[in-house]
């Protein structure tokens, strides 16, 4: 086999955007450069991570290159995610403004259990293809 056989496929994406005052999204980049000092976390990683919990699931319902256990791990994942999302929004802003909390929405409890046997395909899976990621870590009080 020759080297352009064995090298996967690669898509790439740039971004560069450069909003001015007082556009929100200029807050919304002084926060993430402010989190790179602090916590060391990359502006562009930041955006991708948040940007792949909601998307990564729809990006890969129709790839063959995972399992249908896979995919239902990757979706629970997101939820799970996109909840603990709601929950800081909620908590860090919704409070800060004294909101009142909608009737009807569940914040921050989804009420999923996970599937121990699509968890344990998952991880196999993880071995296979660690590339698997679907976002940003919270903790369970649903910060970073």
């Amino acid at each position: 086999m020759n080297q352009e056989s064995q090298e996967k496929d690669r898509e790439q994406l740039y971004i560069n955007y450069k909003p001015t005052e007082p556009n929100p999204d200029y807050y919304l980049i002084k926060l993430l450069k402010k989190r790179q000092k602090e916590q060391g976390t990359h502006p562009k990683e930041a955006v991708l991570d948040t940007a792949k919990v909601f998307w990564l699931p729809l990006a890969c319902l129709n790839v063959e290159t995972y399992t249908p256990e896979a995919l239902e791990q990757i979706f629970w994942e997101s939820i799970t995610k996109l909840n603990a999302q709601q929950e800081l929004l909620w908590n860090l802003v919704g409070k800060a403004l004294n909101l009142e909390k909608p009737q009807g929405i569940n914040l921050g409890n989804s009420g999923l259990e996970h599937n121990h046997q699509s968890e344990e395909l998952l991880n196999n899976e993880l071995v296979e293809n660690p590339t698997i990621n679907s976002g940003l870590d919270y903790d369970e009080a649903g910060t970073l």
